[in-house]
């Protein structure tokens, strides 16, 4: 008898991305360490595909023409993948159990192509890319799937004239988007925020909440190795882009009213330099660290006296935040989206509703250290309860176990 087969296309994936492809692998590692057959695709931007192992995950790195224009890009590395996948499928027998995994945007498109009876496709939504081309969410001024709500929130970005032209290619996109959702034998929302979400917008879609996860065991490996990194000796922490959907555009205030002992900050953007000078201003000490690979990053969430997490954004469920709780930062974190299931205020976090209680919060962690320690302690057992690999393998399985029965 065949073992099934996993094939989980991802759009992005270590070792070079951000928190949505290292929850890819994180789900891909944890299936493989439960038994589980799996295979990674990734589109990357090169000419000839190649097998290799990333991690512990056999990884299928599918080529993708470069092209001048975006618009052209993202079907071509749907394309790309299709093709990948198919010719995987094409080497299978008729009694092969194969369940794709799609855990983007581009990767579900292109799975879904090969849904068949003997071939089952689930879709992971770990951001807004159902109802928002940009797949943040913000700045959104109606239903996508029509002309009105997309010419209006077109007009609520500040489009260029020539994007605006494509309008109606663009309401197409959306609708294909939500058909998706409803075709697929399953889609997991990473947050009940997110599948909320996704049961107002797409009905029939059959949407299960299942959280990403985070492996406590791991991290503390990574933990016992020094860090390789020059740190002051207290400081806040701040990680992400330094985009105003991450909430950097409120540094600036936070820096100047909390006036922590230092700031870290790694992670890059447009408003670095106005950060900065902000730090300088304040006479606040600021390491920014542009790019910093994941392990580093893990430590100076284990070494941070507060880490800030003032996102403003519509957070499906934060890898920051998750990883957070398992290296034992001492979090305060602004409550958007899927955040209060992360955070239990006054547990494994503090949560504050706006830039006021932001403050409040964090000098209360900067000016008490048995708070430090106590939130700390709360994380790490928040992580091990809800997030484990062990805890969400269990319900992933259970969802695989369920749509196979209905072959």
């Amino acid at each position: 008898m065949s073992q099934r087969q996993i094939w989980l296309p991802s759009d992005v994936f270590p070792p070079r991305c951000g928190g949505a492809g290292w929850s890819a692998h994180a789900l891909a590692s944890a299936l493989q360490a439960h038994g589980e057959q799996v295979t990674a695709f990734v589109p990357r931007g090169q000419q000839t595909a190649r097998i290799t192992t990333v991690g512990d995950i056999r990884t299928m790195e599918v080529g993708v023409p470069t092209a001048p224009l975006r618009m052209v890009q993202a079907p071509l590395r749907v394309l790309a993948l299709r093709r990948a996948l198919q010719q995987y499928r094409n080497n299978m027998t008729a009694d092969d159990k194969i369940i794709i995994h799609a855990q983007h945007i581009v990767s579900a498109q292109a799975a879904m192509a090969l849904r068949d009876a003997h071939t089952r496709v689930i879709i992971t939504v770990r951001d807004h890319w159902p109802w928002d081309m940009r797949a943040t969410g913000m700045q959104m001024q109606g239903d996508q799937r029509t002309w009105a709500g997309m010419q209006a929130t077109l007009a609520a970005r500040q489009a260029p004239f020539r994007q605006r032209l494509l309008a109606g290619a663009y309401v197409r996109e959306m609708r294909l988007r939500a058909q998706l959702l409803a075709d697929a034998d399953a889609v997991i929302a990473v947050s009940s925020h997110m599948a909320e979400r996704i049961k107002r917008h797409v009905p029939t879609a059959r949407v299960h909440a299942i959280p990403n996860m985070v492996d406590g065991t791991q991290i503390a490996r990574i933990l016992a190795q020094p860090a390789t990194i020059a740190l002051p000796e207290r400081f806040a922490l701040f990680v992400g882009k330094l985009e105003p959907n991450k909430g950097a555009e409120l540094l600036p205030e936070l820096i100047e009213r909390i006036r922590p002992p230092a700031l870290v900050i790694a992670g890059s953007g447009a408003l670095q330099t106005q950060i900065t000078e902000a730090a300088a201003r304040a006479g606040v000490p600021c390491l920014a660290l542009d790019w910093v690979e994941h392990d580093d990053v893990l430590r100076l969430m284990a070494r941070c006296e507060a880490l800030w997490f003032p996102s403003s954004w519509d957070e499906p469920l934060s890898r920051t935040l998750l990883e957070g709780l398992a290296c034992g930062a001492p979090i305060v974190a602004m409550p958007t989206g899927g955040t209060p299931e992360i955070i239990q205020a006054g547990t494994s976090g503090l949560l504050a509703h706006d830039s006021a209680h932001f403050v409040q919060a964090a000098h209360r962690l900067h000016h008490d250290p048995h708070l430090r320690a106590t939130l700390a302690q709360g994380a790490r057992e928040q992580a091990a309860t809800y997030f484990s690999p062990a805890t969400v393998i269990r319900a992933v399985q259970a969802l695989y176990d369920e749509i196979e029965g209905n072959r």
